[in-house]
């Protein structure tokens, strides 16, 4: 009993249903059988029998055929309504017919009677009489009648139409619009809502209501086991907005529970709660926690799909049940009840919302820089603010005395951006910020509150407004008075007025025009420039194919001329643009390969404003140029860049600009400043031969007859200086020494037998071909003597020439008398300068056999530096010709 109770309102009846009475026949007999028709009451408001309409005769099942497949499990009463008009009472019997359903609606008003209307209905799904199960327009169990509501306005204008859910229909549920037909008493199918979800209930509750206030009535449908692959989603609730009694191309919104909350079990109209003109709707999620009932509102487009209200129960599965529409306490707000499956209730009375009307004015409402008063501030410029509030509520006779709290505040949202603020109000502290406590009588009174703001000395931002906001909270009393033995309920907010006013105080800008627009146009170009030393002279880089080419030698720095303009566009239309620019500045961004030196200023018109500041690692620069920076003005500076980050593999500078202002401008887009880059390398080599001179004698020895080095000749080492005064050539590897060795004389005999080769300054030395170096794997003399002392040995003999007499004398090199290998040595890991030693022998016994008559020879070893670089912005001056001889002179003793 009560699985169902409804109520026509105050003075009006109430019916309550037990859909499990059982009518039992043949007790304790074999034949006894039990039938659940269930059985519904109707009852005076006072919960009695008080006229021959009240009482338990409802149960149009009994005395039909009996069995599922027919009226045996009827379970009349899962779901009962009035209709608005309170001239029909609904039934739903979902147990009827193999539990397809059926909905049944009687007469139930006894001005009917006085109005001479006897015969009325009852109208049922399948005919009263016909009894015919084919007229059932869902399948076997889909339990039509299982939710019920009823209104005009939904198919039409001025016919009543009842709306029933069959949660089980097509497994996936639906909704029936059925209208009475007065000659065959049935009631018949307009249009069937079809359940998306598979198992989702849709159609367990349904509610009818006109959620935008356009005359239509639009329907809510609950499907509280709705669930998406996600599985996020526990329940939904869908709301057809009604178009004009057209259903077939309406879509529905669909609002969603939570995972496993039951959303949607049960959705109700529950009036205009907020009294905003527009009908609202709650919907139950008993599985939500212990359970919440959901308050959305009604507007002109239909429905606010945020909830603007959140109940929470005490008790389990709250929300498993929803009454509304009813004003419990008379205060003209529509009332909620909430049940669950426990054994209370919860009453949630609606309290009066009002509408604070609020206005602020700021006197004077332009800052004029130039205006200075004694008024206290320490800029001299003060400005009075003044916000005034007054309410009005529904019904208009509502007037309590309330306690509000008027805030005033500036630059709320600059101040939450980390600037700070330009203003204060006085004696208030550096926060901008003024509240006071104001009381309203009654409705349509108004109260103000009136306080000055302070202007800050020597404020940058000069063209932006100052925003001042006004806002008001109720203040609640620390006691509340009863009425009708229940607590005040106090008035609140409406949600969906602003919360807050505000209005901008404009500055008063010199060089805008007479709209007080500042129309800026700036303008920049720029140009690259080499940097002599440390001193600021600037040239600029030539132009190859129409772009800068930077030749990167020994200079650490290079500079960016900029020059920044403010003129108008069009001379003959100078109000056009051209005003004060406002904040202006540049930013330059610079490629990880630049990093910010410092900044020079070469010239500015009509005063120098300029500064520059650049972040930790160098990377950024904000050059401010003024603020304004005022028309017709000019500024010319140099950013000196630092170039000990630029690599071999950087080919091209791109630097960022860009000018940004408060004033308007809309062509403030980046530029790009591109260089290409040339490395030239500064590499010279020489070459010494040590000691310089050598002498050859003693007898023929044979190749094959040698086991060790010393027995080959004379010891030699030719070594050639390299030097970079350019970029260090560490991370190169593509720089190599080519030395033309004189290995053999052109019959073929040895002349310079290669030992070993070293290096200084360089990493592990690896000249190539390998097979040149020692061929003959002689072992290293035993006999071992510093080189200082072979040299002056070999320099301090006693023999003497004259330098007038007749002497005999050859030089030997490559290009005539003699065969040379080139012997390639990678100068990896070159710094700034190094050396590379070639130890050698003089292969006495071809001299002894081909230069014996001669005086001296002179022989050459030549050497020369070759870059091959995988980038063709690397370049070696005179690469090709850079060619070094080291001489070397033999004497016949």
């Amino acid at each position: 009993m009560g699985v169902t109770v409804q109520s026509q309102g105050p003075g009006g009846k109430v019916v309550t249903c037990a859909h499990r009475y059982e009518k039992r026949q043949h007790v304790n007999t074999k034949q006894e059988s039990r039938d659940i028709f269930g059985r519904c009451y109707v009852l005076s408001q006072n919960l009695r029998i008080e006229d021959d309409m009240d009482g338990g005769d409802w149960c149009f099942c009994d005395g039909r055929l009996r069995g599922h497949e027919k009226f045996g499990s009827c379970q009349q009463g899962v779901a009962a309504t009035f209709t608005k008009d309170f001239h029909y009472i609904v039934f739903g019997a979902p147990g009827t017919y193999n539990w397809k359903g059926i909905v049944r609606v009687e007469q139930k008003n006894n001005t009917f009677f006085d109005m001479n209307i006897f015969e009325d209905g009852p109208y049922e799904v399948g005919g009263e009489t016909d009894h015919d199960e084919s007229l059932v327009p869902v399948p076997a169990n889909s339990y039509l009648g299982f939710s019920l509501d009823s209104g005009k306005g939904i198919i039409s204008k001025d016919e009543l139409t009842f709306v029933s859910g069959a949660p089980r229909a097509n497994h996936s549920g639906a909704v029936v619009l059925l209208k009475r037909d007065l000659k065959s008493a049935h009631l018949l199918p307009e249009h069937i809502f079809d359940g998306e979800g598979l198992a989702s209930s849709f159609g367990y509750d349904v509610a009818v209501v006109d959620l935008n206030r356009d005359g239509w009535q639009d329907i809510v449908i609950g499907a509280p086991q709705y669930f998406d692959r996600s599985g996020e989603v526990g329940g939904a609730v869908y709301v057809y907005i009604n178009q004009q009694g057209r259903w077939n191309n309406v879509k529905p919104v669909r609002l969603n529970g939570t995972k496993d909350s039951m959303f949607g079990v049960a959705v109700k109209n529950i009036g205009d709660i907020n009294q905003d003109g527009y009908p609202d709707i709650a919907v139950g999620a008993p599985y939500d926690g212990k359970g919440k009932v959901f308050i959305y509102h009604g507007s002109a487009n239909g429905i606010n799909t945020k909830p603007t209200q959140i109940l929470e129960g005490k008790s389990p599965f709250f929300g498993y049940s929803i009454a509304g529409n009813m004003d419990l306490d008379r205060n003209s707000y529509p009332d909620v009840a909430v049940g669950s499956l426990s054994d209370s209730v919860a009453i949630f009375r609606s309290r009066p919302v009002i509408n604070i009307q609020q206005t602020i004015t700021v006197t004077p409402n332009r800052i004029d820089l130039r205006q200075k008063t004694f008024c206290g501030a320490p800029s001299g410029i003060c400005l009075k603010v003044k916000a005034c509030f007054e309410y009005t509520a529904k019904p208009t006779g509502y007037n309590p005395s309330i306690t509000i709290v008027g805030t005033l505040e500036a630059e709320k949202e600059r101040r939450k951006s980390g600037l700070s603020s330009r203003v204060q109000f006085r004696n208030q502290g550096s926060e901008p910020k003024y509240t006071q406590e104001l009381t309203l009588n009654r409705q349509k009174q108004k109260a103000c509150v009136e306080e000055t703001l302070w202007l800050q000395e020597n404020i940058r931002d000069k063209l932006r407004p100052i925003p001042v906001t006004a806002s008001v909270e109720i203040q609640e009393p620390s006691t509340r008075r009863r009425v009708n033995s229940l607590p005040e309920v106090l008035p609140i907010l409406n949600s969906n007025e602003p919360k807050s006013v505000h209005t901008d105080v404009h500055f008063l800008k010199e060089g805008c025009g007479e709209d007080n627009i500042c129309n800026s146009n700036l303008k920049l170009e720029y140009k690259f420039c080499t940097r002599e030393g440390n001193q600021d002279k600037f040239s600029y880089l030539p132009i190859q194919k129409g772009i800068p080419e930077l030749v990167l030698k020994d200079q650490k720095d290079i500079a960016l001329e900029i020059t920044v303009t403010n003129s108008p566009s069009n001379p003959r239309d100078p109000t056009r643009d051209g005003d004060d620019a406002h904040e202006a500045k540049l930013i330059a961004t610079f490629p990880d390969t630049l990093t910010y030196s410092a900044y020079r200023e070469l010239r500015a018109f009509p005063e120098k404003q300029l500064s520059c500041v650049a972040n930790q690692n160098g990377s950024q620069a904000d050059c401010e140029l003024g603020n304004p920076f005022k028309r017709n003005s000019s500024v010319t500076f140099y950013l000196i860049l630092s170039t000990t980050e630029v690599t071999f593999d950087t080919t091209d500078l791109d630097i960022n600009l860009k000018l940004e202002t408060t004033s308007n401008q809309d062509n403030l887009a980046s530029i790009t400043a591109t260089a290409k880059v040339v490395i030239e390398l500064l590499l010279s080599v020489s070459g010494v031969a040590k000691p310089s001179q050598v002498y050859f004698g003693g007898t023929v020895v044979g190749e094959q007859a040698m086991k060790s080095e010393d027995e080959v000749g004379s010891l030699i080492e030719y070594e050639f200086r390299v030097i970079n005064l350019g970029k260090p050539l560490k991370n190169l590897g593509t720089a190599t020494l080519n030395i033309q060795w004189p290995k053999e004389i052109s019959n073929g005999k040895w002349l310079l037998y290669l030992v070993k080769v070293e290096s200084k300054g360089l990493e592990k030395i690896a000249c190539q071909p390998q097979s040149e170096i020692n061929p003959l794997n002689l072992k290293k003399s035993h006999n071992s003597r510093k080189k200082r002392e072979i040299a002056e040995r070999q320099t301090d003999d006693g023999r003497k020439f004259s330098l007038f007499a007749e002497r005999k004398y050859q030089t030997l090199n490559c290009s005539v008398n003699v065969n040379c290998v080139n012997i390639k040595c990678p100068l990896r890991g070159l710094d700034s300068k190094a050396s590379v030693v070639l130890r050698s022998r003089l292969w006495n016994s071809t001299f002894l056999e081909e230069y014996s008559k001669m005086n001296y020879l002179d022989i050459l070893v030549r050497a020369s530096i070759d870059v091959t670089a995988a980038t063709e912005n690397i370049k070696l001056p005179n690469a090709g010709t850079q060619v070094t001889p080291a001489h070397l002179s033999t004497f016949y003793q």
